[in-house]
């Protein structure tokens, strides 16, 4: 299997069950286990364990749809494309918690209360979820529309519709209490 081109690795993947397309994964893993996991390291802040998580994850995609890959082109670019694209998606999932983290922050810290009523609600925000608590700010404190956040959370609209309607029934019941 070590003479086998990437493309024809991935071919007996597609192609064959048991040992033969065992062998073939193990030649294919072992073959990008550092180049990936070096690529991830650096673009994931050099965290080791989040690298070899990536890469776990990386080649578990491949090997529970190996037919996503078109054997007609070259393999080696194919993937870092996907690697490149997981890293994307945790810069974005980053990004959003982190400015939600450092708004909520801000707000809780500047909060003055200028009723009893803010300061119940403040206090029944607080014991929603992390979910819930950025489904309520972006869209009531921040006032960002559902085609937004549904960009944000990368989500069809009416899932952030329905997650947004359960935050509220949530906050509406803390708030009761």
């Amino acid at each position: 299997m070590q003479g086998l081109t990437d493309e024809e690795l991935i071919e007996v993947i597609q192609k064959y069950e048991g040992s033969r397309r065992k062998k073939a994964f193990d030649c294919l893993y072992l073959r990008y286990y550092t180049p990936i996991t070096q690529y991830f390291y650096f673009a994931l802040n050099k965290d080791f364990e989040k690298a070899k998580d990536f890469f776990h994850d990386l080649f578990l995609k491949l090997l529970e749809s190996p037919d996503r890959f078109d054997t007609s082109r070259p393999f080696k670019p194919w993937i870092f494309r996907v690697a490149a694209n997981m890293c994307r998606n945790d810069y974005r999932k980053s990004e959003v918690a982190n400015r939600f983290n450092e708004y909520i922050l801000k707000t809780t810290e500047n909060y003055t209360v200028l009723n009893e009523t803010e300061a119940k609600l403040a206090v029944s925000i607080k014991k929603l979820n992390s979910e819930q608590r950025s489904l309520i700010v972006l869209r009531f404190k921040i006032n960002l529309t559902i085609k937004e956040m549904a960009g944000i959370f990368e989500c069809p609209e009416g899932t952030v519709k329905s997650k947004l309607f359960y935050a509220t029934k949530e906050l509406s019941e803390h708030y009761k209490k």
